[in-house]
């Protein structure tokens, strides 16, 4: 138990170290606050994927992405959370809550000047054996494309338990009508014992926030906003 909490110190001295070099480089970017949307999947009625142990994957994309936000917010971005408990966005009295709540943050992210959004799930399937965080991009958006390629590098070399790429995918409301710059991150696969057991970890998803962080601030590096700032 010592020698673990030696080698968590370790790491997030590491974490920090880096983290001030990543966030120099991206304030140079930031001289003006720049708006990021970090939409966490699900809320209240609606848990999503409920995996090993009847872990709910709303509170635990809702942490990491509280995690983003403070890192995010370090750097100088301004953060819009889609929401910050456990709620939907589906108005009073809605009588397709689910529909309605997709709905809302779809128009949430387009109706504000967001230099980019994140939308971050947990994945679950029939498999147990199956693992590793994945992000995902609207295959007609070129910038988009660039984003979770940038984002999955970082998870890659930061966490170093995926070998998964970068992948277009359609038929999701949120990817298929944002309008801005944006990628979901499936943080791992909840029906995985292993995986879901790190994602209730806070020092691993501290690691994962940052290593999104990360993929942000590489992507924003390469000025690639310019088409929604403009």
């Amino acid at each position: 138990m010592k020698a673990k909490k030696i080698f968590n110190a370790l790491i997030l001295a590491v974490l920090f170290i880096t983290s001030a070099g990543a966030m120099m480089v991206s304030k140079k970017i930031v001289s003006e606050p720049k708006l990021i949307v970090i939409d966490p999947g699900h809320g209240g009625q609606d848990g999503g994927a409920v995996g090993y142990r009847g872990i709910s994957e709303k509170d635990i994309v809702l942490a990491i992405g509280k995690k983003l936000k403070g890192f995010l917010e370090q750097a100088g971005y301004e953060v819009l959370m889609t929401r910050t408990g456990d709620y939907d966005l589906a108005g009073e009295g809605s009588l397709n809550r689910k529909r309605d709540d997709i709905h809302k943050r779809t128009e949430m992210i387009n109706s504000s000047r967001c230099l980019l959004y994140v939308s971050i799930h947990a994945n679950k399937f029939a498999d147990p054996n199956v693992y590793g965080a994945q992000v995902f991009y609207k295959p007609a958006s070129e910038e988009s494309r660039e984003l979770a390629e940038a984002v999955q590098e970082a998870i890659k070399a930061l966490l170093q338990n995926t070998h998964r790429f970068a992948k277009s995918i359609t038929d999701k409301y949120l990817i298929d009508n944002a309008n801005k710059t944006g990628c979901l991150v499936e943080v791992g696969f909840l029906s995985n014992p292993e995986e879901a057991r790190m994602l209730t970890d806070e020092f691993y998803q501290e690691r994962l926030a940052y290593a999104i962080f990360l993929g942000i601030a590489s992507y924003v590096d390469r000025n690639k906003y310019q088409a929604n700032v403009a």
